[in-house]
């Protein structure tokens, strides 16, 4: 395998939490906050502890979800940022947006960037203009970002 994200992170010495494996299904949880990602096809996927591990200092998410969309030979790579929160969900879209900024995580095979923040409570847009502010900037760095109540579902 050539450079990725995933080879970046290794290769430094970070030991994912959930390794390269083929899963249908993709569980992360913290403080009780759950994020599940179904996966459609068979593609391995990893999932690393951002949150005091690969990143120590300044805001960050919880967690880096990378699947492989082209199998194990190939470098394409589909990268999900992970924020569980309970109820400071514009302070978990800052987590996010500063991860997705972050130097570590951009790479030409990252095909697909996602952000996601599972949280409790989570501000309307149109209530809150800090949210659509928040939205404008992933748009800016090519990031979908998508608010999850715990227990709902994503997929790929």
């Amino acid at each position: 395998m050539s450079s990725s994200t995933y080879n970046s992170l290794t290769n430094a010495g970070f030991i994912p939490e959930q390794p390269l494996l083929v899963r249908k299904t993709v569980v992360t949880q913290e403080k009780g906050i759950k994020y599940t990602l179904d996966v459609k096809a068979n593609y391995p996927s990893v999932v690393f502890q951002v949150d005091g591990c690969i990143i120590r200092s300044g805001r960050k998410c919880d967690k880096l979800v990378l699947v492989n969309t082209k199998g194990e030979s190939s470098e394409e790579w589909t990268q999900f940022f992970v924020e569980l929160k309970g109820h400071d969900a514009i302070h978990g879209i800052e987590q996010l947006l500063d991860t997705a900024k972050n130097q570590i995580f951009i790479d030409e095979s990252n095909k697909v960037r996602k952000a996601r923040l599972v949280a409790t409570s989570i501000p309307s847009n149109r209530a809150n203009p800090m949210v659509e502010k928040l939205k404008r900037e992933f748009k800016k760095i090519k990031v979908d970002y998508k608010s999850l109540k715990p227990g709902q579902r994503d997929c790929l």
